[in-house]
């Protein structure tokens, strides 16, 4: 029987998810050389190179391809196995892995985690914000059990269901000429326009794109900023206008700072899903947080 303990295996496991030691190590809380030290063993154990590394970057062999296959099957079964034990235990033993996309993650699922942290005091937390897309693939490798999101790609994998529906509103500084106009803004007024977005590719990206060419415009200027903030700040400042979510602009439009203008033919709107591998068990906490979502 070769000799390697479950400790290799998840070192090796974390390293082969990442293709980066450095990242692994911080995960797994280890030092760089401890995790090379445990992989080289590793390694001996099975007579054979797992990892390649070409200058700085590092890429499976065949046979760490086929460990890593086999180290994701195992770890997969081993955290059902917990979820289930965990539900055996009730909630108070209950863990909640939960991603959202950047936008969801900062301004909606705080409120929500906040609601369910009330009710269940003692469940271990943890978010992750990233893109749509690298929501979906952690879902789908099981590295989250829950995501939030504004868009996916239809997976047989994956199970969705939509949460919620959410408006889109057109944002002008108030210094902006149509801070205090009445009538609403016909889509060809767009086109002049400079349009301030946090990157493209973002939730709101293709709702403007969508506006615009549907009714055969064309794009003004734009400006990419990074972020949701960085987009409002600039609004304020009449840099250009935006199009961003009502729940993102609650507090500017609140205070002031924005004003949201109304579009002919009325805002646009967007659905946001929650989501979850089809094939994984939901767990008690799990089940909980999407009770309280819906």
């Amino acid at each position: 029987m070769i000799n390697v303990n479950l400790n290799q295996l998840r070192i090796f496991h974390s390293a082969a998810k990442r293709l980066n030691f450095t990242r692994a190590a911080e995960e797994l809380h280890l030092t760089q050389p401890g995790i090379s030290k445990h992989l080289k063993e590793l390694e001996g154990s099975y007579g054979t190179r797992l990892f390649d590394r070409l200058g700085k970057k590092v890429v499976l062999t065949q046979a760490g391809e086929v460990l890593y296959e086999a180290t994701k099957a195992a770890f997969n079964l081993l955290d059902d196995a917990k979820a289930r034990i965990d539900d055996i235990n009730g909630l108070a033993a209950g863990k909640l892995t939960i991603g959202a996309s950047v936008t969801l993650g900062t301004y909606l699922l705080p409120d929500k985690l906040l609601q369910f942290r009330q009710q269940y005091p003692t469940v271990e937390i943890k978010v992750e914000t990233a893109f749509n897309h690298h929501i979906i693939e952690k879902v789908l490798d099981n590295s989250l059990e829950l995501g939030l999101v504004g868009r996916y790609l239809p997976d047989p994998r994956l199970a969705v269901k939509k949460f919620m529906t959410e408006q889109i509103l057109l944002i002008v500084s108030p210094l902006h000429p149509w801070a205090k106009r009445k009538t609403p803004i016909c889509v060809n007024e767009l086109e002049s326009q400079t349009y301030l977005v946090s990157k493209r590719g973002a939730g709101t990206w293709p709702i403007i794109e969508a506006l615009i060419t549907q009714n055969n415009g064309h794009f003004g200027s734009i400006i990419e900023l990074g972020t949701a903030e960085c987009v409002k700040r600039a609004v304020a400042a009449n840099m250009g206008i935006s199009m961003l979510a009502r729940h993102v602009l609650d507090r500017e439009l609140k205070d002031g700072e924005i004003k949201a203008v109304p579009l002919a033919g009325g805002e646009p709107i967007r659905d946001l899903f929650l989501v979850h591998h089809k094939d994984r068990y939901l767990s008690r906490t799990a089940q909980a947080f999407v009770d309280l979502l819906f």
